[in-house]
């Protein structure tokens, strides 16, 4: 099976490492960016599986990346998931009525957010138990 890519996009360095490491150790290519501008140029030149965009970010946010990648041809039905540390139903009906494959809430263990992205992919193998996220 190819590779698979994924572009993840947080402010937080710490959490950016966590989940690159993770997914690397999952079999999967990543791509990593700090900011919302950062994240669009990546999308762009990289064309990844699925991305995972903080909605929070300097300079713009995941849903504002999400708004400048629909008018992509090439990358438009990429599938995004969300990241947030923001709690309450309008956060999650706001990413569920721009598509979002899936919102992922922080804390969150990383096992949860390789879940996500597998089922985005179209294959699901639920993470082994007693696996740390």
């Amino acid at each position: 099976m190819k590779q698979r890519h994924i572009l993840v996009s947080d402010d937080d360095p710490g959490v950016l490492d966590v989940i690159r490491i993770r997914l690397e150790a999952g079999g999967f290519t990543v791509t990593t960016a700090q900011d919302s501008y950062q994240a669009l140029s990546l999308a762009r030149s990289t064309k990844p599986d699925v991305m995972v965009l903080d909605i929070n970010m300097p300079a713009g946010s995941g849903f504002s990346v999400q708004e400048r990648i629909a008018e992509i041809p090439e990358i438009a039905q990429t599938p995004i998931i969300f990241i947030t540390g923001e709690v309450g139903e309008k956060v999650d009906r706001d990413a569920m009525r721009r598509g979002a494959a899936a919102i992922v809430h922080k804390p969150f263990h990383v096992s949860e957010l390789v879940d996500e992205i597998r089922t985005a992919l179209g294959y699901w193998t639920p993470t082994p138990l007693g696996s740390s996220g």
